[in-house]
């Protein structure tokens, strides 16, 4: 039973009905969540898409069968990094349960987001992926590759990572007292994380690097 299903939206419905009519076949939980991801930019054919999306929704019933919510939210994709920021907090309020996600439509740059987003989420249950080709009416299912390439760092580096707030440089001594922990053993931690590209050196110490913010 799916608790929840997230959906990328273009110009046409008709992947997401597919998407939406499989998965109810499938079963979905009651009050699950169907999410549908737009890019942030206004567009008739979009709108229309989405009229289009709700009218067929209805007509489905699942919102009075189940309580299932259909929810849009708008990405904004002027850069890549604030945009798989933006997903991924939402995958954060669905990532307990069972989730599918489905590169369905829309802009590239948005499946992109949504499967960068999908990597560096913390999942209870490793989600299904799909992506829909084009004209075809059909989905290929995506191997669970995130295992194979989740950056492998210990607890005490992830901590560390967690600590740190953006935009701050931290000098070794200062997060050794602040952890509790050796400072050679803190800057070795610091040198781990700037070497894998989660950290930038500055003349203050270090700070979180784009892709460490990510992380974090």
């Amino acid at each position: 039973m799916l608790d929840a299903l997230v959906l990328t939206l273009g110009f046409e419905p008709g992947p997401l009905v597919s998407a939406i009519a499989s998965s109810a076949s499938e079963g979905f939980a009651k009050e699950a969540r169907i999410i549908v991801l737009t890019a942030a930019y206004p567009d008739e054919r979009s709108e229309r898409a989405w009229l289009q999306l709700q009218q067929v929704f209805k007509m489905m019933e699942l919102d009075r069968k189940l309580n299932v919510k259909l929810e849009r939210f708008e990405v904004p994709l002027e850069d890549m990094i604030e945009a798989v920021l933006y997903i991924k907090e939402i995958l954060k309020t669905v990532n307990k349960g069972s989730v599918k996600l489905a590169i369905t439509g829309g802009m590239r740059a948005l499946g992109l987001a949504l499967f960068i987003a999908y990597f560096l989420t913390e999942w209870a249950e490793e989600p299904r992926i799909e992506v829909y080709l084009e004209g075809r009416g059909m989905a290929l299912e995506v191997p669970r590759l995130r295992r194979l390439f989740l950056v492998e760092l210990s607890g005490a580096h992830l901590e560390l990572l967690r600590f740190m707030k953006p935009g701050v440089a931290y000098a070794s001594t200062d997060l050794a007292g602040l952890l509790r922990k050796d400072r050679s053993t803190v800057y070795r931690y610091l040198q781990v994380l700037a070497d894998r590209g989660l950290l930038e050196r500055t003349p203050g110490g270090f700070k979180l690097s784009k892709l460490g913010l990510l992380l974090r």
